[in-house]
Parts: structure tokens; sequence; C-alpha cells
């Protein structure tokens, strides 16, 4: 059986670690990679798998974005895509911009966000002390309306010369940074021992490219993507994906980064189950992890009690549970959408 454990398991740590091992930089974008992998102990008792976490949000600019919108900017200044003082356009939920702005910053290249009224709080106030600057879109409405986010963005680089539209939903050099860094960091930090890699999709990338790199190393490891059942309902994938009766004559309206062909399945879990689950993690591991990551985190814990013994199970922890202080992780706005028996369960005296 192989050996699966990785440090202490239900005691304090003895003491700091050895500040020998204390990395030195000699530029802030070294601080992009290289994340630790955290054993889970307590959600998971008695299971016969043992669950980590890969926690993405200890690099520089706090997301696993970081390393998609570094290698996507020099990606594209080493193919001559990007041209000297270029402004970098591109839409999302916020983190990748974060990491455009980091490498423009370096590279001399201002970045623009389009943005829905999802964007939390503290990632428009980190996104604004960037430099970026964020144009509002909307995620909920069809391609070809105006106020579709990638429309916005398509008319920014159609319009202007100045601007180039990253596309990070489509571009390979975002799973290929996955490729090349998430897949042989957790390859090395399980010893080769993983068996199951989960990861929330977004722009596929992350499930995707640390799952070709995974497979590759072992083809016998299952690659589970895993959404919100609301946001799952809204696209195709899954019908295409299980091949469900008429799925040749259904549009691909998903990222073209998802690979079918890395995935072994697709998980889903309500988004009300994973907000009262994100407040347990807390409470229980000390662990604060956005909404989506605790999403994996939950299916993995899950699936701990039906895997075979030995099994090393790795869930993605994209970003921090900090940059949802306002939303899912505040009593107050639990309560304001109807989520107010969340909120009485952990915090009944706010």
């Amino acid at each position: 059986m192989p050996d699966t454990s990785i440090g202490s398991r239900w005691e304090l740590p003895r003491s700091f670690p050895d500040p020998s091992l204390a990395p030195v930089a000699d530029d802030a974008l070294e601080l992009i990679g290289n994340t630790p992998l955290v054993r889970i102990n307590r959600l998971a008792p008695g299971a016969p798998g043992t669950v980590y976490v890969k926690l993405d949000q200890f690099n520089l600019g706090g997301s696993s974005k970081d390393r998609i919108g570094i290698n996507i900017i020099r990606t594209a200044i080493a193919d001559g895509s990007l041209l000297p003082g270029q402004r970098v356009v591109d839409f999302g939920a916020g983190n990748t911009a974060i990491g455009y702005a980091l490498a423009g910053l370096a590279t001399g290249h201002p970045v623009t966000i389009v943005a829905s009224d999802t964007l939390s709080p503290e990632k428009a106030s980190y996104l604004r002390f960037l430099g970026v600057d964020i144009v509002p879109g909307r995620n909920d409405v069809p391609g070809d309306h105006p106020e579709n986010w990638a429309a916005i963005a398509e008319r920014y680089e159609n319009e202007d010369p100045r601007n180039w539209w990253a596309r990070q939903q489509s571009v390979p050099s975002n799973p290929a940074s996955h490729i090349e860094s998430t897949g042989p960091e957790i390859w090395e930090q399980t010893r080769g021992n993983v068996t199951h890699w989960l990861a929330a999709v977004a722009t596929g990338g992350s499930v995707s490219g640390t799952g070709r790199y995974l497979k590759q190393r072992n083809p016998d490891i299952e690659v589970i993507a895993t959404n919100f059942e609301e946001a799952a309902a809204k696209t195709n994938l899954r019908a295409i994906f299980e091949r469900r009766p008429g799925w040749q004559e259904l549009e691909r309206d998903f990222p073209l980064n998802y690979d079918l062909d890395v995935l072994d399945r697709v998980e889903t879990r309500p988004k009300a189950e994973i907000i009262d689950y994100g407040w347990h993690v807390a409470r229980t591991e000390g662990l604060t992890l956005g909404p989506s990551s605790v999403l994996s985190l939950k299916i993995a814990v899950d699936l701990a009690f039906q895997v075979d013994a030995g099994s090393v199970i790795v869930a993605y922890s994209a970003d921090s549970g900090r940059d949802y202080l306002s939303r899912e992780y505040n009593a107050d706005w639990l309560r304001a959408n109807d989520l107010g028996h969340i909120a009485d369960k952990y915090a009944p005296e706010v």
C-alpha cells in the first residue's frame, strides 16, 4: 500500500518550520506556483481515502489564476500577438485580471477587466489597487447581446488597436500553465500517489490542464470537474459530456478549454449546500476557501468514503474565502439572499 501520510494528522505542530527552508525570491512574480498541499484531518474521519487540498490562494495575487494570467501574457509577448504597450482586455470574475495586472506591471501592459455584478467588493478593490480598469458587463445574457461581457471585450479589441483581448477561455496557454506547473507540483507533493483530481470548471484550464499532465503520468488517475448545479443547468456541458440523446445537435456553450477527453466525470452540488459547508470547513479545519473551492472539497470528502483504502484525493482551492467575506461568508448578506438558515446556524448573534 502506498504511503499516503504527509505530516501530522491531529496534533498541533511542535514547532515552526525550519527557517533554513524559507524561500527567498528575487522578484515578486517568482511567488507564483509551488503552492502548499494540506491534508484534511477532521472532515472525513474513518474514510478509507485521504483528502488533500491544493492551496493556490498562496500565490502572489491570491488565486490559481495568477498561473494563467502570467502565462497568457508571456506567451503572447513571445509569439508577437501582444505588442509593446498594448492594453490587455478580458472578461471574468476578477481573479485572472489580478494575474494579468501583476504580469502587466512587470511588462508595461495596462489591464481592463469586463466584470459582472457578481464581482466581490474585495476583488474589485484589489483590482483597482493594482491599477486595473473595471468595465461593467453581464454574463446572464446571450453572447450577441451588447451588454454581454464577451461582446464588450471583443468590441474593445475591434474598435481600438491599442487593446488586445486575452481570451482566457480559449487560448492554449491557459491549460498549458497547469500542465507546466500545477500538475507537476501535485505529482511531486503526493510522491506520485494521487488517484483523484478535482477542480471547479470556470474557464476549464485548471481541471483540464492539470488533469492532462496527471493522466500522462498515470492514466488511471480520475479527473473530476465540479460545478454548481445552478451554473451547470445553464450550459450543455453535462448533456454533451454524458452523450445524452440528441447531444450531437447541441451547441457547445462552454469554454473551449474544457477538455472532454481528459475529464472522467462532472459532479455538481447546490450552491446553498456549498456555502453552508464553507462555514463548516472554516470552523472545522481552519481553512477559509472560496465557494468553488469548497465545492471541490465537499465532493472530494464524499468520495473519500467511497474509494479504496490508500486512495489519495486532491481537491483544488482556487482562491481564499477572504474574498467573500462581504457575500457568502457574511451573515447579513445570507439573510438578504434567502439563506438566513445558514447565518442562524453559524452566526446567530450577528
